[in-house]
């Protein structure tokens, strides 16, 4: 015999206000050999070491999040653009790091400032996130679990039924990520060139979602049930 039952999905949206300014750097370069590429990445943490002793913060602060060293070519055509082959011009070096610090645009705008002024080649990009994000997922989640309620109670009551005994809740767990992108900066004479009014940003609430799909048991109608 069939069950009666009824699913549905519930969507829990929730804004959260951010507490942590993240300055993403893109530091790439091209070198002759693996060991100017590796002695250029180890510069690049040495400089952002000093940038944060400057501002007096913990020089240990930035993390690398990708090191990478690949060798770059570029494609090469005879005087009538046929392809001819590739050309070697160096090894690449992509060196990404993140800085996190509190809310304070002028701090921000110090550490900009000494970025564009020790890594010529840095791009920084700044975004706005939040340290702990588990109170914002079990925000999400109840609310998620209340309007597949409510969804589910206007249906069975639609039907004539009611909502009996929960059956199945389906969660997937994930890596929740709360995070925006304020500004770009795309070279270093325009960090040198920030100033308090280029960087006085005040970021937006940060926007969040999760599902949950629950299922119920339906009792038969109500009049019966009385």
């Amino acid at each position: 015999m069939d069950e009666n039952v009824i699913t549905v999905t519930g969507k829990g949206a929730i804004h959260v206000i951010p507490d942590v300014t993240r300055l993403e750097l893109t530091l790439q370069s091209i070198h002759d050999s693996y060991e100017e590429a590796y002695e250029q990445a180890k510069a690049n943490t040495e400089k952002l070491g000093k940038v944060m002793s400057e501002v007096k913060l913990d020089s240990k602060l930035p993390k690398t999040i990708r090191l990478d060293i690949d060798k770059e070519t570029v494609n090469e055509y005879d005087k009538y653009k046929n392809y001819t082959g590739q050309k070697f011009i160096g090894f690449a070096l992509d060196h990404r790091v993140k800085i996190d610090i509190g809310m304070d645009n002028v701090l921000l705008n110090s550490i900009v400032k000494l970025i564009g002024q020790m890594l010529k080649q840095a791009e920084i990009n700044i975004c706005y996130t939040v340290r702990d994000t588990r109170p914002s997922q079990l925000r999400m989640l109840e609310r998620a679990v209340t309007d597949a309620k409510d969804k589910a109670e206007i249906m069975a009551n639609a039907c004539g039924c009611k909502l009996g005994l929960v059956k199945n809740i389906n969660y997937t767990v994930h890596e929740l990520k709360i995070f925006s992108q304020a500004r770009m900066i795309h070279g270093a004479d325009e960090a040198a060139c920030c100033n308090k009014e280029s960087l006085d940003i005040t970021p937006d609430d940060l926007e969040v979602s999760d599902n949950v799909t629950v299922e119920w048991y339906l009792c038969n109608s109500i009049k019966n049930d009385e």
